[in-house]
């Protein structure tokens, strides 16, 4: 008897608990609906929702208060409540914080402010605060309710300005220039077009400041400057980095709005043309002082002929005039020499290359025979040779004469005298990729502060040299045509090592 009592009790308890269940729950549903025709409402009279507990220190924004500000629910949580402080305009920022907390601490029952915070796509807005301040018995805050309202501008002018937005916003992703707006003061982007994704190699879904672009941090303190002085800026070229790390050249122009502290750029990639100038640049200066130099050394050995020619009219002694004739010879082999070299110049920068089958072997016998048949050059010399040569090796035959011929003359010319035996190694090694040769001697060498500007044009490292100062200057451009590099090695009074590298063109023609 008393099982089944307990049963039907049991039973009156679930049936009064379902009962109350579903009146929560259609509470709920009720209050879900209310939620929904105010959010839709908000959203219809620019209006968001919030709502602030002080002593929990925890607040809520309403979906229609982040899309009053054209945010998602992706984009700002809920329950973040203070990310309105970090989208305060930076000079209202201070002020309306301090207003905020002054309302919480005074006795006041009702919160009113305006500011400016930052919209996703359209920079600041003006808002009007309003919020009712509840307290306790001992007029303590406890929570703060209210909402946020876009300052009405006129009807007509606001269509204007969506419907520009919109036609903006297609020219600025049609554009074959980067375009984008931030704020000046903390370098955050806050919108783009493709192109500027493009220029900077950076993915659209990544966070981003202008501060991450520049190469020279003091390039963009020029900028932020110039911007808050004048409020725009033209044509400044600027070397950025992007995200892969690569250097780039680009143009840089842009206005500044104080009010919203925005500014908006154009960002043009000049990185070839700024290239094109420079080199251009370096080849008038080149011209110039090719020029200068050619004309000098071309009128040396022609006033050195005239002066001996007046010399020899007046000789009349036969050895004398003998001795006159030598010198008018050697000044005619060194302009002879000078003229040959101002071919090679021109051969090498005007003729394609020629890729034939070489032997290294042969080419160095012949290079050394060119400046060894001289009694004076015999004296004390030993050249020793070093070849591996197994695999078939292409290049420009007449390129690849000038290189051995000038290195190999230069080690002859440049030996020391005061040794009892000036010894020359050349070695080469020949593979698939290429021929690396090496042209090593003990003598004279080339003091340290000189090594650099060898391979400048009309530059002489030694006072004992007589050439035209163009041998290595040309060896090393007719290198960079034919695909190779030359590297030195040297020491006063020990010697010199050249390490030369050219590309093998054989496997290309399989």
């Amino acid at each position: 008897m008393n099982t089944k009592a307990s049963e039907t009790d049991l039973q009156q308890k679930i049936h009064l608990l379902e009962e109350s269940l579903r009146s929560k729950e259609a509470e709920i549903n009720s209050l879900t609906e209310k939620v929904k025709v105010y959010n839709d409402a908000a959203k219809i009279s620019q209006e968001g929702f919030w709502t602030y507990d002080v002593t929990q220190k925890e607040g809520f924004l309403s979906t229609s208060w982040k899309e009053l500000l054209g945010y998602s629910d992706n984009d700002i949580h809920s329950s973040d409540f203070w990310v309105w402080e970090s989208l305060l305009h930076p000079d209202d920022r201070e002020k309306v914080i301090e207003h905020f907390n002054s309302c919480i601490l005074s006795k006041n029952t009702e919160y009113v402010s305006e500011f400016r915070l930052r919209h996703k796509n359209l920079g600041y807005i003006w808002i009007s605060s309003k919020g009712a301040i509840l307290r306790d018995k001992e007029s303590k805050a406890s929570t703060i309710t209210g909402v946020h309202k876009k300052v009405n501008i006129d009807k007509e002018v606001e269509s204007k300005l969506i419907a520009d937005t919109k036609r903006f916003s297609n020219l600025y992703d049609n554009s074959l220039f980067a375009i984008f707006r931030s704020i000046l003061a903390t370098g955050e982007i806050i919108f783009t077009n493709s192109k500027f994704w493009e220029l900077f190699d950076i993915s659209s879904k990544e966070t981003v400041s202008t501060r991450d672009f520049y190469k020279n941090q003091e390039d963009r303190e020029d900028i932020v400057k110039e911007l808050l002085e004048k409020g725009f800026i033209e044509k400044r070229e600027v070397e950025i980095v992007t995200a892969k790390g690569e250097n780039r050249w680009v143009s840089f122009a842009a206005t500044y709005s104080p009010e919203t502290d925005i500014i908006e750029a154009i960002v043009i990639d000049i990185h070839d043309t700024k290239l094109s100038l420079v080199e251009l640049q370096k080849v008038n200066f080149e011209l110039d002082n090719f020029i200068y130099h050619a004309s000098h050394d071309l009128r040396s050995p022609l006033r050195s002929i005239l002066g001996l020619l007046n010399i020899l009219g007046k000789e009349s002694s036969p050895k004398g005039r003998e001795t006159v004739i030598e010198m008018i010879e050697g000044s005619i082999k060194r302009l002879d020499d000078l003229v040959m070299d101002l071919l090679s110049m021109s051969r090498n920068s005007r003729t394609s290359i020629d890729k034939v089958d070489i032997n290294f072997l042969t080419e160095i016998n012949n290079s050394v025979n060119n400046f060894y048949h001289e009694l004076e050059a015999k004296k004390n010399l030993q050249i020793k040779y070093s070849i591996r040569h197994a695999n078939r090796f292409k290049s420009d035959l007449t390129r690849l004469r000038i290189i051995l011929n000038n290195l190999i003359s230069n080690a002859i010319k440049y030996r020391s005298y005061e040794r009892e035996m000036s010894t020359i190694f050349i070695g080469v090694e020949v593979n698939e990729d290429n021929a690396v040769f090496k042209i090593e001697d003990n003598g004279l060498g080339i003091p340290a502060d000189k090594q650099e500007a060898i391979f400048d044009m009309f530059y002489r490292a030694s006072e004992q040299s007589e050439g035209s100062g163009l041998g290595l200057y040309i060896v090393k451009n007719v290198l960079e045509k034919i695909g190779g590099k030359i590297q030195v090695q040297s020491e006063e009074n020990v010697g010199t090592t050249f390490t030369v590298t050219v590309k093998n063109f054989y496997a290309e023609e399989q």
